[in-house]
């Protein structure tokens, strides 16, 4: 999308109504923006509304939209306004994969809910969106999120300014309930079907990395044929190859397949075995969540089947080729860096971006860098840059980069030097390839700790973007930054 209407964070602005003299009702790059779309759509902008321009040139895909205003995304966020916006057709589309046996059009399970349906649905939804949240409820319902930092850690001041803690910024944010699609405990009906099933994950947790499991549901094969940009080069036997487990960051997606059909008929449980805690990797020895709460993500109550399926088996889809991104032109190493209290023993302050200058001989200092400060990376339209993301943290990061959909390159071992500020790979290490299921294009990556992890962008749109943790908390602390495709504009703000 063009920047005016990829709802940058300065671009905020409150619902129509009075508000008291001398408060802003739209953020610094509000008026820029509204003028540019202006200028380029004929459309209006007026209190309380903005109208944006998406022109779907994605890849067939799960996308999914949410607000983004500067330093209470976590809020709004949490309080609900997100959704699922589906992209179809194209030659990466559907229609465009194949039945290996006879090189004819597959089917794939459907149907999907679509505009105007009937509510409650007069239909059996075979491809089903599933946007899973964890959430704090009060006794009487009610949302709760801490207004405290002594929720997080029990820090309870003093704080900034006689401290470097914010009083109302907790690290990270952990529900006590999962949630899917707007309700607690669901389930979803299902028959005994071969491929029949095809339900599009999206992670919409604030803080929380999920691993769905799917091993307390016997006889359940379970096959990935997308992520975030799209269909996968080739389907990926979840069952098989990774203990019928699908790891998902916060904002990654999911596009899979689930053979129910030698399910026998019963009640069963999709659990989930990731930590209530941050999230290393999956090979730290941690404890799974909370197995009576959000250790359960959703039951699936499986009956008889009532006709016969004709859906292709995922292991016959021949998914559309993969076009790769031209080859790079310039390298950019940036880093993940979390800043610890000076006041406070194990208490985190900010969680930041920042830069890395290599000397030599191998070994890169870290920057840090502020929102606030000028933009750092600058590509040019239609450059195609590898970005190397340095995680100088001892937590997993789920970044997600504006505008672009990105081929992830591969992961190698750093050594971090907190002392010094310094990270260089470690000796002997070796690159590895990214996961089966990050093949083909993603908008969000997991950069694990201790690793730097390479991702592949051609920047195509001119303009000022973003990219940040999502983990919305992270992201409201400090760890997002401004980013500018080509130069700078007229009438910009701050220049």
């Amino acid at each position: 999308v063009g920047d005016e209407s990829d709802g940058y964070a300065e671009a905020w602005y409150l619902p129509a109504g009075n508000m008291p003299p001398g408060f802003a009702t739209e953020g610094s790059w509000y008026a820029f923006f509204s003028s540019k779309a202006s200028a380029r759509f004929g459309v209006s902008w007026g209190p309380g509304f903005a109208v944006f321009q998406y022109p779907n040139k994605n890849r067939a895909s799960t996308i999914w939209y949410h607000d983004h205003t500067l330093g209470m995304t976590r809020l709004n966020v949490y309080a609900g306004p997100a959704g699922f916006y589906l992209i179809r057709g194209g030659p990466a589309g559907d229609d465009a994969v194949l039945d290996s046996r006879y090189g004819t059009p597959a089917v794939l399970p459907g149907p999907a809910p679509r505009e105007n349906d009937k509510f409650p649905p007069n239909k059996a939804y075979r491809e089903i969106p599933v946007a899973i949240q964890d959430r704090y409820f009060n006794v009487d319902g009610s949302l709760f999120y801490p207004d405290t930092r002594a929720f997080f850690d029990g820090v309870a001041g003093p704080f900034i300014p006689d401290s470097d803690v914010s009083p109302i910024w907790n690290p990270e944010f952990f529900g006590n309930m999962m949630m899917v699609n707007g309700n607690t405990w669901p389930f979803h009906a299902v028959e005994q079907v071969r491929y029949r099933y095809r339900y599009r994950f999206l992670n919409g947790c604030q803080s929380r990395f999920l691993i769905l499991d799917f091993s307390a549901i016997p006889g359940v094969e379970v096959w990935q044929i997308g992520n975030e940009g799209g269909l996968l080069a080739a389907p990926v036997n979840l069952t098989v190859d990774h203990g019928n487990r699908l790891l998902l960051g916060t904002a990654e997606r999911a596009d899979v397949i689930v053979d129910f059909s030698l399910v026998p008929p019963g009640s069963y449980v999709l659990g989930n075995v990731a930590p209530d805690e941050p999230f290393g990797d999956v090979e730290s020895d941690f404890e799974g969540a909370d197995p009576d709460t959000t250790g359960q993500v959703m039951q699936f109550r499986v009956a008889p089947a009532t006709a016969a399926d004709p859906t292709t088996p995922p292991a016959f889809l021949q998914l559309p080729a993969i076009t790769p991104l031209p080859p790079e032109t310039l390298t950019r190493p940036v880093a993940l860096i979390e800043e610890m209290s000076a006041l406070f023993d194990d208490a985190p302050a900010e969680a930041l971006l920042g830069t890395v200058a290599f000397d030599g001989n191998g070994t890169g200092t870290w920057s840090k860098r502020l929102w606030m400060d000028p933009v750092t990376e600058n590509p040019e339209p239609g450059a195609t840059e590898v970005w190397e993301i340095y995680n100088a943290t001892g937590d997993a990061h789920p970044i997600h980069i504006h505008e672009v959909a990105f081929e992830v390159v591969n992961r190698q071992a750093i050594v971090v030097d907190e002392e010094n500020e310094t990270v260089q790979l470690a000796p002997g290490s070796v690159a590895a390839a990214p996961k089966a299921w990050e093949s083909g294009f993603k908008d969000t990556v997991i950069v694990y700790p201790g690793q730097v992890t390479r991702v592949r962008a051609q920047f195509n749109t001119a303009g000022q973007f973003v990219w940040h943790c999502h983990i919305v908390e992270h992201e409201d602390n400090e760890m997002m930054r401004p980013y500018r495709v080509g130069p700078v504009q007229p009438g910009q703000p701050g220049e």
